[in-house]
């Protein structure tokens, strides 16, 4: 098995919650710089955790399983903290909004009020999640993430509401839902 330090971590769980992305992407989604991105990109490549093709980067099996392993150590003791479950069960009922509203607003071709109910939501979950970044540093960066494309949306690029080519606030919340339930040890579908 192989270990990964906290740095290998964040870009390899990057990949991991991204899917397919490019070395910019996923130094923009981690909150680290390219140069440190790219050369533990190289390096997972070379011993089989990850693959490149065409400029982007897909985690193997052997990289899901580092990083999952990394999660059950490094996490192990909020799988049991009574504020980090609490917390989580509160998002829970924010994410059945964040869902409904993202629906509405897809269904309306993207209503006003709705895309600003949505925001509001969105805005809910940043403020919250400044009660797990003391201990979570890393979760500074998805509200960062959240309030760039916020902005943009204030804007009026509506493509960063759930455009899921772009790092809008429909592929982040879900990326950052899937690193929660990751943190705390629960499936998907709980």
């Amino acid at each position: 098995m192989t270990v990964l330090s906290e740095q290998e971590f964040r870009v390899l769980n990057g990949a991991h919650l991204k899917k397919m992305a490019t070395a910019a992407e996923l130094a923009s989604a981690v909150g680290l710089d390219v140069a440190v991105v790219e050369p533990v990109l190289n390096a997972a490549a070379g011993s089989g955790l990850l693959m490149a093709a065409e400029g982007r980067h897909l985690l193997l099996p052997e990289g899901t399983s580092a990083v999952h392993e990394y999660y059950r150590t490094a996490y192990e003791a909020m799988r049991s903290n009574d504020l980090v479950l609490a917390w989580y069960e509160r998002f829970e009922t924010v994410n059945e909004q964040f869902i409904k509203q993202v629906s509405e607003w897809q269904s309306t071709d993207g209503d006003e009020r709705v895309q600003s109910r949505l925001i509001k939501t969105v805005e809910r979950l940043t403020k919250n999640l400044r009660e797990l970044t003391p201990i979570v540093p890393r979760y500074e960066t998805y509200v960062d993430r959240f309030g760039g494309s916020v902005a943009r949306i204030d804007q009026g690029e509506k493509d960063f509401v759930c455009k899921p080519t772009i790092d809008s606030v429909h592929n982040i919340w879900f990326e950052f839902h899937e690193d929660i339930l990751t943190v705390i040890g629960r499936p998907r579908d709980t």
